[in-house]
């Protein structure tokens, strides 16, 4: 996106990823190859989960490198990664302008898939996945049943719509209903500009999720303005309308799910985006009661585990290796 990875951290484990393809059939949509890639974890249980993790859109695989490392120290966590590229990633099939509008159950329906297709046990997955992997990795826990789901920043803001009103707490209720509208004016401001050949996404894109202080999208440097809109569109428009299209029931079923989930975490940022920064302490203020635990990153904003992956594939294994929660909390 606005930088790359950092290569350092990932140089020695590039040749340790391994990369296939596999078929998923979805309803009223043509045939996709979905390519996915697979890491084994040196010495690790062959008993332990398997780990899902999805990228961010304009990313890949590759943005978990660093988890892949991180998860080599603890090889009791999980018995391997495997990773997806979401539509229009690598070599998976971008979704067509002419099919039927994307969901969040066709990527969850992609991950599983690639899980079916890589995996050597049986068991619920570890899922993490970050802004709209986040969202996804949301959809696929509702729905399909994880041993632990660890999100980063997810774009899933619909479960602020679906939640009931925050009682006892005026301030709580009034930064959940402006999330619903913050949320809302962003995807159909995105979904707007897709229509007229993306006229301001990268500004639409920058001010939401990366924006901070002052900085606006025209001061970035020319390299980082380009990165930004080519790696996001036109797939990071169907996910929008993904997300945009699970208001109402869709969250409101994947709300009611999660809450029956038992091992669940929200990572924020310390320097979140400028227009989502609202967005993501309300659905903290959601999610929490329910059973989530939310913990900080060391450093970083939303592309934090593109920018500081090292630091933050750390956080994302404690997360994983954390102690089950209590009955009363689950």
């Amino acid at each position: 996106l606005l930088r790359a990875p950092s290569r350092d951290a990932g140089r020695r484990w590039l040749s340790s990823w391994r990369v296939a393809k596999t078929r998923v059939a979805l309803p009223s949509a043509p045939g996709f190859t979905v390519e996915y890639a697979t890491h084994p974890i040196a010495n690790a249980n062959p008993q332990a989960p398997p780990l899902v993790a999805i990228h961010c859109s304009g990313s890949s695989y590759r943005q978990w490198d660093a988890l892949a490392e991180a998860l080599a120290a603890t090889p009791h966590v999980a018995s391997q990664i495997v990773a997806p590229n979401l539509f229009g990633y690598g070599a998976t099939t971008p979704w067509p302008a002419t099919a039927r509008p994307q969901t969040l159950d066709d990527s969850a329906a992609l991950v599983a898939a690639a899980l079916a297709a890589a995996r050597r046990a049986g068991g619920a997955p570890h899922v993490v996945g970050h802004s709209h992997g986040g969202g996804v990795a949301l959809r696929f826990a509702a729905t399909r049943g994880v041993a632990s789901v660890v999100v980063v920043e997810p774009n899933h803001f619909f479960l602020l719509e679906a939640a009931p009103p925050i009682a006892g707490d005026a301030a709580l209720e009034d930064l959940r209903r402006a999330g619903v509208k913050d949320c809302a004016a962003f995807c159909e401001s995105m979904l707007a500009s897709s229509m007229t050949r993306f006229r301001n996404w990268g500004p639409l894109f920058h001010d939401f999720w990366l924006r901070q202080g002052d900085e606006a999208f025209d001061d970035l440097p020319a390299d980082a303005r380009d990165r930004l809109v080519g790696t996001t569109v036109p797939h990071t428009a169907h996910e929008i309308h993904s997300v945009y299209a699970a208001r109402g029931q869709g969250a409101a079923r994947d709300l009611g799910a999660l809450a029956a989930e038992g091992a669940k975490h929200l990572v924020l940022s310390p320097e979140p985006g400028r227009g989502s920064r609202g967005c993501l302490r309300a659905l903290d203020a959601v999610l929490r009661p329910m059973g989530f635990r939310t913990s900080a990153l060391p450093a970083g904003g939303h592309l934090a585990p593109l920018t500081h992956a090292a630091e933050t594939a750390s956080h994302l294994v404690a997360c994983l290796d954390a102690p089950p929660p209590p009955e009363s909390e689950g």
